[in-house]
């Protein structure tokens, strides 16, 4: 497997052909269905955080999704973006609420990124953000 890329554009009616293009590169490189699942929630969560906050104003932009395999059968997802700089690593932990009922909806994705990707890194780099999210071959995610 070689890199791959997408391109899409800030709109969340992307998503859907965004997870499409993910699966059919997924199942091209015969990656594990455990890689498949954390590379799809993953992206989901982060790109549509990106377009619901990243971008103020109406104005179009492109998020740029590579994939790249690395050693041992593990895969790289890079996310990149022109929006606000924007840190997900940085970003405070929820507080664990004390019963399902008082758990707020929403706000937990990065949350689910940290626990679900095997690496998390990010850099601001000539104006862009750059999240890269790696799923090891060896994991097995529940």
């Amino acid at each position: 497997m070689r890199p791959v890329r997408l391109k899409i554009r800030n709109d969340l009616s992307e998503l859907r052909r965004m997870t499409a293009w993910l699966r059919a590169e997924a199942e091209a490189a015969r990656l594990s269905s455990a890689q498949v699942e954390v590379l799809d929630v993953c992206a989901n969560e982060a790109v549509c955080n990106i377009i619901s906050y990243a971008f103020p104003g109406a104005r179009d932009h492109d998020i740029e999704l590579e994939l790249t395999p690395l050693e041992g059968g593990d895969v790289r997802l890079t996310i990149r973006d022109d929006g606000q700089p924007f840190n997900p690593l940085e970003a405070p932990q929820p507080p664990a609420p004390a019963s399902l009922a008082e758990a707020p909806i929403g706000g937990l994705g990065i949350t689910l990124i940290r626990r679900l990707a095997s690496r998390c890194d990010y850099r601001r780099e000539h104006d862009h953000n750059l999240l890269s999210l790696e799923a090891s071959a060896a994991r097995e995610h529940a």
